[in-house]
């Protein structure tokens, strides 16, 4: 088999999400290592002293600024890749150990081939031949470029597996109800408040309940749903790609949430959207980009908390402070929450229900059914 190098890239970020996503990493790359398909585990992260107990290849990222697409080219040029195997920080946590190998061992057609966990948001992938992307600030639109270069681009089904990232402390709290969580995950996520979360697994089994979710919801989320939900859903699904597309940075977002608000206050928004669900999950990010607010990391993630004290913006503020009031539990957090966070919050929330989802595809033949 040609040689193929896992690549990882460590923020090294501090603060709840950042120790989250290196812990997650570390433990995704052990597996790797053990891993016969793979010849070789490269971390790229600002501190490799939190590495030091894992026998993985590391590079210090450089001083200065760099690209994502330039250091991805030089790291796999570096180790004589032949298929490179990307993964963000985060990312691949709960693949399962069949998912894994069925990715590492891939060979779909003649090179060249990229292999996704999502085509237009991309976390995690298998390419062959590893190319030169030196303008590519960030990995989401991998997918979306390689194909643009001539790849033959295929995604992995959808799961909790292929499509849990860590991002936000909003799919953190659902993590954090994880009965099979890893006993390293599970100390550094103990502080978190689970309340909303649980509140959301119990209304996904409930056909008398109705969850409202906001924000970049794709479409294969919904049919995913459609299936494993019992309870009736309230979607506003709105600015997918906004960040990949470069929208976000020109301030060219348009939010219908952010019309809604236009004249009334944050309290009154909050009060009008928890009319309308027993559960109110928001990707607020969208409604931040309308408002032309983008605060700093610490600042966005003591939102998805409740921690309306730490901000700084008066609205967003006084949004936060009525989510923290409402008697409907508010789940806040960004695009991970509303995609992975969801699947695997449908996914859990069955565990130990003493009955089937609605209904199932009737098995067909010489008919396959993909959701």
């Amino acid at each position: 088999m040609p040689r193929t190098v896992a690549l990882l890239f460590d923020s090294g970020a501090e603060g709840l999400v950042g120790r989250t996503r290196t812990e997650a990493a570390r433990l995704l790359a052990r597996r790797l290592l053990n891993h016969p398909g793979v010849n070789d585990v490269v971390v790229a992260t600002p501190t490799p002293a939190a590495w030091s107990q894992v026998d993985v290849h590391l590079e210090p990222d450089p001083p200065g600024p760099w690209t994502f697409g330039q250091r991805l080219a030089e790291l796999a040029s570096a180790c004589q890749a032949e298929r490179v195997l990307y993964f963000s920080g985060g990312s691949g946590l709960l693949l399962s150990d069949s998912d894994l190998d069925a990715l590492v061992t891939a060979e779909p057609c003649a090179p060249p081939f990229a292999i996704l966990n999502n085509f237009f948001s991309t976390d995690f992938l298998l390419f062959s031949p590893p190319c030169a992307l030196p303008d590519l600030a960030r990995d989401n639109p991998l997918g979306i470029r390689l194909w643009q270069l001539g790849y033959r681009c295929y995604e992995l089904p959808r799961s909790a597996g292929t499509q849990f990232d860590i991002d936000t402390p909003g799919e953190l709290r659902i993590l954090a109800l994880h009965p099979e969580l890893p006993s390293e995950l599970r100390a550094v996520l103990s502080v978190l408040p689970t309340q909303p979360a649980q509140a959301l697994l119990g209304a996904l089994v409930d056909p008398e309940k109705e969850v409202v979710v906001m924000g970049r919801v794709g479409g294969h989320l919904l049919r995913w749903l459609e299936r494993h939900a019992a309870c009736r859903m309230r979607i506003i699904s709105e600015e997918r790609g906004m960040e990949s597309s470069g929208r976000a940075e020109r301030g060219a977002v348009r939010s219908l949430l952010g019309v809604m608000g236009r004249n009334r206050t944050p309290a009154e928004l909050v009060t009008l959207l928890g009319q309308y669900g027993d559960v109110v999950v928001w990707d607020t990010r969208v409604y931040m980009a309308h408002l032309g607010v983008w605060p700093p990391p610490e600042e966005r993630f003591a939102s998805d908390l409740l921690e309306y004290e730490k901000l700084g913006h008066p609205q967003l503020r006084d949004l936060i402070r009525a989510c923290a009031a409402s008697p409907t539990p508010f789940l806040l957090g960004g695009h991970a929450l509303v995609s992975g966070g969801l699947y695997l919050a449908s996914e859990l929330a069955w565990r130990g229900v003493d009955r089937e989802p609605r209904f199932g595809p009737l098995p067909l033949p010489g008919r396959e059914d993909n959701l």
